[in-house]
C-alpha cells in the first residue's frame, strides 16, 4: 500500500510538470547531491529556462528539492522572482503542506532566491474524466499559500534548531508514544517505541484519544485495569469486557442461509488520476 501511494505521488508529479512548457528536470538523484546543486545553479542562471523541476538547494544545513520553481519575469511586487509550487496527490490543502512549504521557502531565501509566490498544486476532485487524454487544466487546482507560509516563516529557524539539536543528541527523545506518532504520518519508529507496551495497552482502546490521555494521567496502562465506573462508549466497554459479543438478530439472520452459500468480496481503490 505504501508503494502504491509513492507511485501515485510520482505519477502526479510527472503530470504536473506538463503544465509548465519548457521546464527542465534536475535529474541527479539523492545520491548525487553535489551534481544536483550544480545543475540547479546552471538552470537558475539561464533566463531561457521558464521552470525548474526538482531544483536542489542547501542552506542552514537543510537540503530541499522543490517540485516546481517557476520563473516570473515580472511581478507586482517588483521585477521578476520565482513562484514555488509543491505538488501533492492530496485533494485539499493540509497544515503539513504549509509546514513543508515554509521550510522550502526558508531555505530558498537563505540561498538567495527571491520567492514572491508560494503555491500548492493538488488534485481537483470535481474533475469528471470523460475518456481520452487527461485534462491537466482540470485535474489540478493551484492554491496560493503565500500569506500562510510568510506567517509561519518566523517560526522556522527556532523549529529547525530544535530538530538539529534532537538529531545531534546521543539518545532518543524521552517522549511517550501515542497518537502524535501517527500524525500527520506514521513514524517509522512506532514499533520500536511501543514494543514494551502491554498487549492490552489503553492506546488500543477504540475511539478518540481523549479517553487514552485521561486514563494515562490517572496512571492506568492496561484496558483490564480500567475501573468499572469509568465512562466508556458501548464499543469500548465490549473491548474492556474481552468476551465474544453477538448482535441481536444475527443468529436468526444466519439461519436463513441455505447451502451452498456463496460470498462475494470486493475492494475499492483511489487513483489520483481517474482511470474510468
Amino acid at each position: 500500500m505504501t508503494q502504491a501511494i509513492l507511485d501515485r505521488g510520482a505519477e502526479i508529479g510527472e503530470l504536473a510538470r506538463r503544465r509548465f512548457s519548457g521546464g527542465v528536470l534536475v535529474e541527479a538523484d539523492h545520491r548525487r547531491v553535489s551534481e544536483a546543486l550544480a545543475r540547479t545553479a546552471e538552470l537558475l542562471a539561464d533566463p531561457a529556462v521558464p521552470a525548474i523541476f526538482e531544483g536542489t538547494f542547501e542552506a542552514e544545513e537543510v537540503l530541499i528539492r522543490a517540485d516546481v520553481l517557476e520563473r516570473l519575469p515580472s511581478h507586482p511586487s517588483g521585477s521578476g522572482g520565482w513562484r514555488l509550487i509543491e505538488v501533492k496527490s492530496a485533494s485539499r490543502v493540509k497544515d503539513v503542506h504549509v509546514d513543508d512549504l515554509s521550510i522550502q521557502a526558508f531555505v530558498l531565501q537563505r540561498a538567495g532566491i527571491r520567492v514572491v509566490e508560494v503555491c500548492l498544486m493538488h488534485v481537483n476532485t470535481g474533475y469528471l474524466y470523460e475518456g481520452g487524454a487527461v485534462d491537466l487544466a482540470q485535474l489540478f487546482l493551484v492554491q496560493d499559500l503565500t500569506e500562510q507560509v510568510n506567517d509561519r516563516l518566523r517560526t522556522v529557524p527556532e523549529r529547525l534548531a530544535e530538530l538539529q539539536a534532537m538529531l545531534g543528541s546521543s539518545s532518543a527523545p524521552a517522549i511517550e508514544p501515542d497518537g502524535h506518532c501517527h500524525t500527520p504520518y506514521e513514524c517509522p519508529f512506532w514499533q520500536h517505541c511501543a514494543k514494551s507496551k502491554p498487549a492490552r495497552w489503553i492506546f488500543y482502546l477504540p475511539g478518540g484519544e481523549r479517553t487514552f490521555h485521561t486514563l494515562a494521567r490517572e496512571g492506568i496502562q492496561t484496558i483490564d485495569d480500567i475501573p468499572d465506573g469509568f465512562k466508556l462508549t458501548v464499543l469500548q466497554r465490549r473491548v474492556k469486557d474481552n468476551v465474544e459479543w453477538m448482535g441481536p438478530g444475527r443468529k436468526t439472520a444466519l439461519e436463513t442461509g441455505r447451502n451452498p452459500v456463496h460470498h462475494l468480496d470486493f475492494e475499492t481503490f483511489n487513483p489520483a488520476v481517474p482511470k474510468y
